[in-house]
Formats: C-alpha cells, structure tokens, sequence
C-alpha cells in the first residue's frame, strides 16, 4: 500500500541537545514532524555491536540523549513514540492510523 507520503529521518546530535531546542532545519517544518525515541538499554546495545566501548555506546550518554531528545521533543509540542518494540510496520501503522489524522485536522 502506497500514501504517497515523505518522510525523511533526521538524527540528533551532541550539539542539538547543547543548544536545547529544536535544531533550525525542522524548525520550518514543526507541525509535520513526528518523533521516535527508544529505551537508552536498547540504544546502548545497538550502538555497542559498531562501536564497543565507547562513550557514543555508553549507557550513561544514551539515557542522556534519550532524555534530552524527549525533553526537547516536550518543549517543541512534538508528539512522539518508542520504537524500542516495534516493528517499521507497527510504528508506520501507529503513525497512519493515530498520528496523521490529528495533523489533518480529521
């Protein structure tokens, strides 16, 4: 099934979380965005396969991230959900069927 949707990934780094606001590239587009975050074990486990034991990978700066992420994300009126259980199909699915409408007004 085709929505003829874009959609783009946009990953946050050090310094967006530094300035603690929304990064100026989404900015413009505020109303349309829709977050994902994921649980800091989960993250830390994914990052840990590219790069053991680093600080990227630590759990510590991931629980960090993660919850700068959703305080921004809180701040900026952007609705958002883990990704740490589900699939690409449920969360395009959560996005479609609860997500989308709202933004359209339906």
């Amino acid at each position: 099934m085709q929505f003829g949707l874009k959609v783009a990934n946009y990953p946050l780094i050090p310094e967006d979380f530094e300035r603690k606001q929304l990064p100026p590239a989404l900015e413009p587009y505020r109303k349309k965005l829709f977050g994902l975050t994921i649980q800091p074990e989960r993250l830390s486990s994914i990052r840990n396969e590219r790069r053991p034991d680093s600080k990227y990978a630590s759990l510590p700066n991931c629980r960090y991230e993660v919850a700068e992420a959703e305080a921004m994300m809180r701040r900026s009126g952007i609705e958002w959900l883990s990704s740490t259980t589900k699939s690409i199909e449920e969360i395009a699915t959560t996005i479609l069927q609860e997500v989308l409408p709202q933004h359209l007004g339906h």
